[in-house]
């Protein structure tokens, strides 16, 4: 009796061990996210700016944002210049939103005047009155929601409680029974209790939980090398027996990432390579048709590189700028090399900003080229707006007069590319 009591207790220590280690190490790892970028406002008190960590802002605070940051509170905008944020965390919109000081709708999530704590700032600057700050800003309450909710009990659980209560029926059913038995047949009532104990012991799985635990756990060890974080054991079945599955498209079933397909210069489509190590189709880069393509893609461009990442794949960094013009950037970067080194040999003069009502983006810059030193101006936009602006075409090398046929070779690319889903 002695070696069971010590063997039953050894399966339940070390059964608890395992839910332990496995529930710490995901608990940590959650932990290890939060501080993987630790927030730092620029805010402005008694006239100097002063960097904070988000946690340290009050309402009041003036802040100062520019693309590339994380909105540290819901702020109120006073002042920007062509700023743009992605909210796609909250409102799963892909296009970046623009905001202004300006007041344009009732409800705050529409309003162009507010900005929203976890959003990113993907264009151009802005300064702006923090009015709600940790709990109480949209997206902490949101995660209040979530958190308060009452999850109930697991699958598994439900079906192990229920298995115990009929296991418990049986053994004390079995045991009262031959209890009665072994008084009848005139037992010491002594031995009778152990009789009763010992039935109802052998009837207890013991090795139940120690089971369910270790499959579990080596199934959350698969997971993991599969790079799915399991932080609760229990959810590895209740996974396992989920029906349907509700989720958020933008950020999560997509990348919110886009890349360059295809081409349209010289009058011919031209499929880009979109493989990560650049082992697919390859193209001409020599023709006049795409350098002059080149020049406008890398030059009409205000995305730019995160800094140190010079060991990543091109397709694999991170990139400050819409989504748009990130792809444009990786795609020239793979075709010409140093992008930002054309551009500082190209110095921008000024720009007009890509907008809803234009849809299109012009900038001027210097020349490189020592036999022409006039400036040269790039524009980029919505294929018709573009169209309507031109009056010659580029082609092998030569400048055409944009006649109707042309115009309709044009349409006709636009089209078919449109019909493969692409912008």
């Amino acid at each position: 009796n002695l070696y069971l009591g010590i063997v039953l207790a050894a399966v339940v220590i070390v059964t608890g061990i395992f839910s332990y280690y496995q529930e710490s190490k995901s608990s940590k790892i959650m932990e290890s996210f939060k501080n993987m970028v630790p927030q730092v406002a620029t805010v402005i008190r008694e006239g100097e700016k002063v960097e904070l960590r988000a946690e340290e802002l009050v309402l009041g605070d003036v802040v100062e944002v520019k693309f590339g940051d994380r909105i540290p509170a819901d702020i109120r905008i006073i002042e920007s210049r062509g700023f743009k944020v992605d909210n796609s965390s909250l409102t799963g919109e892909s296009e970046p939103q623009s905001r202004s000081p300006d007041f344009t709708h009732e409800n705050p999530l529409e309003t162009k005047n507010l900005a929203f704590f976890s959003t990113n700032a993907v264009e151009g600057t802005a300064k702006g009155v923090v009015i709600c700050c940790g709990d109480q800003t949209v997206m902490g309450r949101i995660a209040g929601l979530a958190s308060g909710l009452d999850t109930g009990e697991t699958p598994i659980a439900k079906e192990i409680h229920h298995f115990i209560h009929l296991i418990t029926g049986v053994a004390v059913f079995l045991g009262v029974t031959f209890f009665v038995i072994a008084f009848i047949l005139g037992y010491h009532w002594l031995d009778a209790v152990i009789f009763l104990i010992g039935i109802i012991v052998a009837n207890v799985p013991e090795g139940l939980l120690a089971t369910v635990t270790v499959c579990l756990t080596l199934t959350a060890k698969r997971m993991a090398s599969k790079n799915c974080l399991v932080k609760n054991l229990e959810a590895v079945e209740t996974l396992g027996s989920t029906s349907t599955i509700c989720s958020d498209k933008t950020g999560t079933l997509t990348q919110n990432r886009m890349t360059v397909a295809h081409m349209w210069f010289d009058n011919q489509i031209i499929e880009a390579d979109t493989t990560e190590d650049q082992s697919g189709l390859q193209y001409d880069r020599t023709s006049p048709g795409f350098k002059a393509l080149a020049k406008i893609a890398t030059l009409c461009n205000r995305a730019e590189f995160k800094a140190g990442q010079e060991s990543e794949p091109i397709l694999k960094r991170e990139v400050n700028g819409d989504a748009s013009e990130a792809a444009l950037l990786k795609c020239m970067e793979l075709a010409l090399g140093d992008v930002m080194g054309i551009r500082k040999r190209n110095k921008k003069v000024c720009e007009v900003p890509f907008n809803s009502t234009n849809k299109y983006q012009v900038s001027i810059h210097e020349s490189d080229n020592p036999d022409d030193p006039r400036h040269q101006l790039v524009m980029k936009g919505a294929p018709e707006r573009i169209l309507d602006r031109c009056s010659t075409i580029f082609i092998g090398g030569k400048e055409k007069v944009l006649d109707e046929e042309m115009k309709e070779a044009f349409n006709n690319a636009y089209l078919e590319l449109g019909g493969l889903g692409e912008r």
